[in-house]
């Protein structure tokens, strides 16, 4: 075998990535972990404020299951980040940071990987870039003023980069929300365009809504279970473990002086027009919610699981008001507002045409089987829904992480033989 090809490259130093390297260096496998800003990268430029979303407890890297004396809490950024790197230096995970790789191609046999500062050859490839990388700008962001500074979320750091006046987050998902607690906390005057996501209770009958989750079995669901595979790329409902994690609310939102609009559908000159769907979108959150706990509350009663009745604290953020009844504008003159700041927390979407002609479905997404691709040595780690609903966050990705490096484990051997 030629020594100037490793057996195995892994591209991303996240979750997924380093879940893959953990075992492969357990079973002493050669190979590096690529990545254009080295470990945790991605987690560790989210804003100043942010925190895991789901709890303590769904920590599970191989490993380093979480085993600290605040289970049910929710790790600020900065904590998870040493975590993580606390954890990859303990089993001497083969980094290279500031590795960007630009192109990987299978040349017959092996692949080859392009990197801004050269190329290294590899017979076994991981891809653990996550499912989203690339930011998402809806078409009338060229449309706003140019007096008015725009930030997409992913270079969002705290409410310092706007500058004095009002602001407009464009996009009502996690992260948008989020944001607005933000500017609201920092005094901001606050325009929020309000998009189609459902919301969760934090905690419901005395437990964590992922908890629930778990038990319920949504976790471990598989992608042939949902409706349609666009459901894969479904926001994720309203949640926050701020503050040890609370439920977040649009009518609260309101209720404490943020300004409701639909969806932003124009901007000519300084004037701002909206879908009228903001009520509908309301109502679509609202809806979400009591479903969930619903499903909840009927799984209680056919079980006999212990869950003492709700309190008023778990049914905090409610709809208050009929969500047909609330009315967004149908303009916004953004000079007359006072808007200075538009934040774009639009989403993200992803482009995996960097990899050379694997195959990909109607939605450009990879297709695989359990991780593996058509190409001989191709995996996937860390895909959302990959194998299951928790194939792409901390509680999951280690199995998906096992199933891989045994397979590459396996391959290597029968190469050798």
């Amino acid at each position: 075998m030629n020594p100037d090809v490793l057996d195995v490259v892994i591209v991303g130093a996240g979750q997924g990535g380093l879940s893959v390297s953990y075992h492969l260096c357990k079973a002493g496998v050669d190979h590096i972990v690529l990545d254009r800003g080295g470990i945790a990268h991605a987690w560790e430029t989210r804003w100043d404020s942010f925190c895991l979303v789901t709890p303590n407890w769904t920590i599970n890297l191989p490993g380093r299951r979480y085993d600290g004396e605040d289970p049910d809490g929710f790790m600020p950024r900065d904590t998870f980040v040493r975590y993580m790197k606390d954890w990859a230096d303990g089993f001497g995970a083969p980094v290279a940071g500031r590795a960007e790789v630009t192109r990987v191609r299978w040349t017959g046999g092996r692949f080859r990987i392009q990197c801004k500062s050269g190329s290294i050859e590899a017979r076994n490839v991981v891809v653990a870039t996550a499912t989203y990388q690339s930011p998402r700008f809806p078409s009338v962001a060229g449309d706003i003023p140019h007096d008015i500074r725009q930030l997409h979320a992913e270079d969002y750091r705290n409410c310092s980069q706007a500058p004095e006046g009002a602001v407009l987050v464009v996009g009502s998902g996690q992260t948008g929300c989020q944001i607005v607690e933000d500017f609201l906390r920092a005094g901001y005057s606050t325009y929020l365009c309000v998009s189609r996501t459902g919301r969760l209770p934090r905690r419901y009958r005395g437990r964590d809504c992922i908890a629930w989750q778990d038990d319920l079995g949504l976790l471990d669901r598989t992608p042939d279970m949902l409706d349609t595979p666009a459901q894969r790329f479904a926001g994720d409902p309203h949640l926050t473990g701020r503050d040890g994690g609370s439920t977040v609310s649009l009518h609260d939102f309101r209720r404490r002086g943020v300004t409701l609009l639909g969806r932003l559908e124009a901007v000519s000159g300084s004037v701002a027009r909206f879908r009228d769907d903001l009520g509908r979108n309301l109502d679509y959150a609202d809806a979400y919610a009591s479903n969930f706990m619903k499903t909840v509350d009927d799984y209680v009663e056919a079980t006999g699981a212990h869950a003492p009745p709700p309190t008023a604290a778990e049914l905090f953020g409610g709809p208050g008001v009929d969500g047909s009844r609330i009315r967004s504008p149908e303009s916004l003159d953004l000079d007359e507002a006072g808007i200075t700041t538009v934040v774009w927390a639009t989403g993200f979407g992803f482009d995996f045409s960097w990899i050379e002609g694997i195959a990909t479905d109607a939605f450009g997404y990879p297709v695989t089987d359990r991780g593996k691709c058509t190409f001989p040595g191709l995996y996937f780690c860390g895909l959302n829904w990959m194998t299951r609903r928790k194939s792409g966050i901390l509680f999951g990705v280690g199995d998906d992480a096992q199933e891989v490096s045994r397979d590459i484990i396996g391959r290597l051997g029968s190469a050798r033989r």
